[in-house]
């Protein structure tokens, strides 16, 4: 890709806070915009919130889904280099993104939702999977959402990956299918499936992240207590522990859609700005 500021495709930037990281970013000089909407709407509400996002360029229209649409588009005709979701559905927003026709994302290929965490309590780093999209993965789709994990973490300087599989405990159980794939992708990280990465479990939570919990539950390796990734065993768990280390915890985060041709920011609508602009920031890094 061309040096420079990355030109950020946004449908419907109707929303204070992604109007904040619009701007800061602008500020900055991280980005250029392209934003899908109402351009009124979205220059009064910046103005009314001490933002002046007029720089941007504008392209009119009313509606979620051709927004979406177009947005997709531009960054398929190579005129837009990340794509960035504003305030709509995140199904809407998907659809356009996994839309066949515009090739965003390779045929086969799986793409998933990873975030990292800066953990006040946690030793180093932290990347969360999948979050936001898969909602119940089998076996081949754990597979596919690990080599994405994987390269996102090498891409950040992590050379040798660590992967905990997340369950409720440690042993396999046929009727707790968490720990099923645990252990068969367990076993496949073993015989280098997905090298250079380390891939382990099943974990409880507290193994994948204590060493003292490691201790005391006898479970050994170099995953164990030191995990880089956290493999979750579904969207329902991947995306409770999300909101609690964000509501509860004082971290940082942010996240992408990983697995597609360019970098996909797809944050929380109860995200604040700050996130957003890390989220943008971390898609901007992906495109070094």
């Amino acid at each position: 890709m061309a040096k420079g500021p990355r030109r950020v495709a946004v449908p419907m930037a109707r929303d204070p806070d992604i109007i904040g990281c619009i701007g800061e970013a602008m500020q900055r000089g991280l980005a250029t915009f392209i934003l899908v909407g109402n351009r009124d709407h979205i220059v009064q509400l910046g103005q009314e919130n001490g933002v002046d996002v007029s720089a941007a360029e504008f392209i009119y229209q009313a509606d979620d889904g051709v927004a979406c649409n177009l947005c997709a588009q531009l960054v398929r005709d190579g005129k837009a280099d990340i794509l960035m979701k504003g305030v709509v559905s995140t199904t809407t927003f998907s659809k356009a993104f996994l839309n066949k026709e515009l090739a965003l994302v390779p045929p086969g290929q799986l793409v998933s939702h990873v975030a990292l965490f800066e953990v006040p309590s946690y030793h180093k780093l932290l990347i969360i999977t999948d979050a936001g999209l898969n909602i119940a993965p089998g076996l081949d789709a754990k597979k596919a959402i690990i080599r994405n994990a994987v390269d996102f973490a090498i891409r950040i300087g992590i050379e040798r990956p660590k992967v905990a599989c997340v369950a409720a405990n440690e042993k396999v159980n046929s009727a707790m299918p968490s720990t099923m794939d645990g252990a068969e992708l367990r076993r496949l990280g073993a015989a280098g499936f997905f090298a250079p990465a380390i891939v382990d479990g099943p974990f409880g939570l507290d193994v994948a992240v204590s060493k003292k919990a490691a201790q005391i539950k006898s479970v050994a390796g170099e995953v164990a207590g030191d995990a880089d990734i956290l493999l979750m065993p579904g969207i329902d768990a991947a995306n409770a522990t999300y909101k609690t280390l964000t509501q509860f915890a004082d971290c940082l985060v942010a996240s992408i859609i990983a697995g597609a041709k360019c970098p996909i920011v797809v944050t929380s609508r109860s995200d604040n700005e700050q996130v957003k602009l890390m989220s943008l920031g971390m898609a901007i890094c992906m495109c070094q």
